[in-house]
């Protein structure tokens, strides 16, 4: 007993001392128009050899960036300052021998001139810091406590991060327990505008680097409503603060974190109506993560593995739901009517029936290959891939009604996401799509076997028509045939180029190719991308494309098709039911009306 408590007593010494050793960073760039950051990365209590390394990807963006391409001037000393031999093992670890008794210090430089959410960006005006992208980990030491000094530029003045200490302003040292932590947590440098507001008692804030012609209490009031609309699902909000950076430039596009999020969005999105509802689904979107990804994480990413893909078939949820939600949550706070709505449904549909790849590749496996497919798209990705955002919103959607049909309006989707969060986001474990099916069966009373397994796993046509007359609605398929091709022409300067031949299309069964430049028709000069005599022809009638390809001239003869059948319309049936009511009720929070 004594021996036992001994080497208990020594165990827990020796944890608080290694505990107590942590990582620290200085991060500077005292020359900002350089694009250069200057990273010090002190490891304490560093010895023999010791390995760091760069991430090849960030959470969030599933595709391997290869950070480390990035990196230059990398050297290591003492404590002492005696010079230690550093040594690149692959390409991105570095295996540095340490000195007795003496930390290790590491510095590099980082190159930061891509402009996206997933990487860093440094000019003479601000910085975007995305952690993975330019701070190294201490290999086996990824739980220790990371700490961040910034150096800032003389003339610039706030750091917007949702590292702790949050938002005291003139404070440049943060700390996180771990280095998940830190990559999740990314910074936004210089004198962007900051606007403050409170929402259900818990400190907001946005930044927004780029002017523009927002109004500080509009985004105030329309945030407030869709951080309230989301937190209803969930009982409300898993955070103590919450911070929003915004791009006000020209790209467009968003990435999560666990209490906060990076958002690029174009210059001129704040009083023109449409332009201004796209950036609040984004807004939507990147906020719902904050359930569905960062706290309710599929398997797969239960735990990140920095330097290789981690593969997960569950993103049609992660993602596709998320794509669901960030509608139907404009819809419900009343910033989107039930027209609008109606026709996002129909452009989902629209968008997935028109593409071939729904006959060859299911959701899940759109989800497995993102890491190859999904951010690496070639003219061929139309023909075999479908997206996950785009199926998994229309499953999102087909699940609620049908849950909510079954239910007589006890239960939605909503209670699906609320079930997963308190079953695996507050015990901390990952689901699998298995995971989803069990928890809509359980509220539903449904047997969804069939259903995931046709639709999720397999390749069957989608059941709109049978889902959709469970709340009243109807498709209405266009009528008019018109000519049609099957190809997408882009002007290159001057000359009309394929870019695309859709499978099974006319062009596709005649041998078109893509980056075939089109010259005539019948003999007829082609002059821009919609030609007109094309416009002349009917189904059936046979044409001659006269093409370059690989400058030599050749002749092809195709014979007209027919425009594939689409969605005009998603209407309400013209004698309901009171079932049909009540399920369009429960879906939309509407009453029905003609």
């Amino acid at each position: 007993m004594y021996t036992t408590i001994k080497t208990t007593v020594l165990i827990m010494l020796l944890t608080v001392g290694v505990s107590a050793k942590s990582i620290h960073y200085k991060l500077s760039m005292p020359e900002p128009q350089t694009h250069l950051f200057e990273v010090e990365m002190r490891l304490e209590g560093g010895r023999g050899k010791q390995v760091v390394a760069l991430p090849v990807w960030t959470p969030g963006s599933y595709l391997v960036r290869e950070y480390a391409k990035n990196v230059q001037n990398v050297g290591a000393q003492s404590t002492d300052g005696t010079a230690l031999k550093i040594r690149k093992l692959d390409k991105n670890h570095w295996e540095v021998k340490g000195k007795r008794g003496q930390d290790i210090i590491i510095s590099y430089k980082v190159y930061a001139f891509e402009h996206s959410v997933r990487t860093s960006y440094l000019n003479s005006d601000h910085a975007l810091v995305v952690p993975a992208s330019v701070l190294m980990y201490w290999q086996k030491n990824q739980n220790r406590k990371h700490h961040l000094q910034i150096d800032l530029p003389e003339s610039w003045s706030t750091i917007t991060t949702a590292l702790e200490p949050f938002n005291q302003p003139g404070n440049v040292n943060f700390s996180t327990n771990n280095y998940d932590e830190l990559v999740d947590k990314p910074l936004e440098l210089g004198n962007q505008h900051v606007i403050e507001f409170e929402v259900l008692g818990k400190p907001h804030l946005m930044a927004l680097y780029g002017a523009s012609n927002y109004v500080d209490s509009v985004l105030v009031a329309d945030f407030t409503r869709i951080i309230e609309e989301e937190a209803k699902i969930f009982g409300g909000l898993p955070y103590d603060h919450y911070n929003f950076i915004f791009h006000v430039e020209e790209s467009y596009g968003g990435l999560e974190h666990a209490n906060s999020s990076v958002n690029f969005i174009p210059r001129w999105s704040f009083t023109n109506e449409k332009r201004y509802k796209r950036f609040l689904g984004l807004v939507t979107h990147e906020f719902f993560h904050t359930w569905n990804v960062k706290r309710i994480y599929p398997r797969g990413v239960a735990t990140f593995d920095y330097d290789n893909e981690n593969y997960l078939d569950e993103l049609w949820m992660a993602e596709g739901f998320t794509s669901y939600y960030d509608e139907l949550i404009l819809q419900r706070i009343g910033l989107s009517d039930k027209e609008a709505y109606l026709q996002v449904l129909k452009g989902e549909i629209n968008a997935l029936e028109s593409r071939p790849g729904k006959l060859h590749q299911s959701v899940t496996e759109a989800s497995w290959d993102s890491w190859i497919k999904f951010y690496r798209r070639n003219e061929n990705s139309q023909n075999s891939t479908v997206s996950y955002y785009n199926k998994g919103h229309l499953l999102g959607l087909l699940l609620d009604i049908k849950i909510i049909a079954a239910t007589d309006g006890k239960a939605k989707l909503d209670d699906v996401m609320l079930k997963l969060y308190q079953d695996f986001a507050l015990n901390h474990k990952g689901y699998s799509s298995r995971d989803v099916r069990l928890a809509c069966e359980k509220l539903s009373g449904l047997d969804l076997e069939h259903f995931f397994k046709s639709y999720v796993f397999g390749l069957e046509p989608l059941p709109y028509a049978e889902v959709f007359q469970l709340a009243g609605l109807a498709l209405d398929s266009t009528t008019e045939k018109s000519a049609w091709l099957g190809t997408t022409f882009q002007d290159q300067a001057g000359k009309v180029v394929i870019t695309r031949v859709l499978e099974d299309s006319p062009a596709w069964k005649a041998g078109l190719n893509v980056n075939d430049e089109l010259i005539a028709i019948d003999g007829f000069r082609v002059k821009s991308t919609t030609p007109k005599y094309f416009g002349e022809k009917v189904p059936g009638d046979r044409i001659v494309c006269t093409l370059s390809r690989n400058g030599i001239l050749q002749d092809i003869h195709v014979t007209v098709g027919f425009t594939p059948t689409s969605i005009e319309s998603v209407s309400q049936v013209e004698e309901p039911t009171d079932q049909q009511k009540l399920v369009f009720k429960k879906w939309l929070g509407l009453e029905w009306a003609e």
